[in-house]
């Protein structure tokens, strides 16, 4: 055998050793390919990748799904939906032993609709960031858990077409107070409905995702009025103020919401007057019919020093009232108070401009 050949006749062995060797390779990297798959399958991996797809076509596909991973923490939840007279509402829940209860409901419902009302304050954090809504979380409570927002969404900025949605929160796992768990319960509400609004044939009003959303306030959370800023700034001048023995405030920062309030205070915060404005479905029909029973009493002045306006808004929001109403004073009872009815007009009306102005309402005769 010359040495040409000898070296040929290693060089064919070696790519026969190289072969068995790929093949071996091939081989083992299957075999593991096999047992990490039962692996995955016996760890219930299988099961918590179907159940994180299923969040992404849940309750018809508008679930906000990623924004609830972040809420529930990793925790398996289920999600459908359930419908009704005049609304429809997506839930995600779960209770177990290790996470606790899990409730999230997202409800919407047609803004022209006598039937559903939005539960609002003028206590409420407002959303901002274009949005009409607010975000309701006590701080001082020990349930920290529990939060609810609440938003008007308009269809194409048409003068009667429009939505209300809510989402309501119970979740042991979860701490509201914590500024990232706010924002990413709004997120849930804002595009949860927006998406729905949209499969309802709504070109929806959209405003710019809430990168932070403040807490309720209390009635201890009164600051001297000299300093306000917010929902209470240039209603009354400090004359004014000083004459009603006003000292204190409680407001919310700028911004519109569903209902946008203002207390007027004493030396501790003892409220004095409160002013409310109330848009839409936020009104109750039968509050909204005993404000409109006021048209009918006599010119003049009001012995309960109650009083009223009106304004025509697009969208969603229809209608708004906005009230004052002296502290110790209910409807039709006169207060205790010795009253400055016009003084009380003048400030009504300079909180009613502003909060129509912002909302884009006009104000009415009556």
């Amino acid at each position: 055998m010359t040495e040409n050949s000898a070296e040929s006749l290693e060089q064919e062995l070696e790519r026969l050793r190289r072969r068995r060797r790929i093949r071996l390779a091939a081989v083992v990297a299957g075999g593991a390919a096999v047992v990490a798959g039962g692996l995955f399958w016996l760890s219930g991996g299988l099961q918590a990748w179907l159940h994180d797809r299923a969040l992404d076509s849940a309750c018809e596909g508008t679930l906000a799904a990623g924004p609830v991973r972040e809420l529930v923490g990793g925790a398996e939840v289920t999600a459908g939906t359930r419908t009704g007279r005049g609304f429809w509402q997506c839930r995600v829940s779960e209770a177990d032993d290790e996470d606790g209860r899990i409730d999230l409901r997202v409800t919407v419902s047609d803004a022209r609709d006598r039937v559903p009302a939005l539960e609002a304050a003028g206590t409420d954090a407002p959303l901002g960031h274009g949005w009409t809504g607010g975000f309701a979380f006590d701080p001082d409570r020990e349930r920290r858990g529990e939060a609810s927002a609440g938003v008007l969404l308009d269809c194409g900025g048409t003068r009667d077409g429009g939505f209300v949605a809510e989402v309501r929160a119970r979740m042991d796992r979860a701490d509201f107070g914590r500024p990232e768990a706010r924002a990413g319960l709004t997120a849930v509400l804002t595009r949860t409905a927006t998406a729905y609004a949209r499969q309802e044939g709504c070109e929806v009003t959209e405003g710019e995702p809430v990168g932070q959303v403040g807490t309720s306030v209390n009635a201890w959370d009164h600051e001297p009025f000299a300093s306000v800023a917010g929902s209470c700034a240039g209603i009354v001048d400090p004359r004014t103020a000083a004459r009603w023995g006003v000292r204190t405030a409680v407001e919310t920062a700028p911004g519109p919401k569903p209902v946008e309030g203002c207390t007027l205070g004493g030396l501790r915060g003892a409220p004095l007057y409160t002013f409310t404005a109330s848009y839409g479905p936020a009104l109750e029909w039968s509050a909204r019919e005993r404000l409109e029973d006021l048209a009918d009493r006599p010119a003049g002045d009001a012995p309960d020093g109650r009083y009223v306006l009106w304004a025509d808004c697009r969208g969603a929001a229809e209608r708004a009232a906005y009230v004052v109403a002296p502290a110790g004073g209910g409807l039709g009872r006169t207060s205790s108070l010795t009253l400055d009815h016009p003084g009380l007009r003048t400030a009504l009306s300079a909180f009613a401009e502003r909060s129509a102005e912002a909302h884009r309402c006009t104000l009415t005769a009556d």
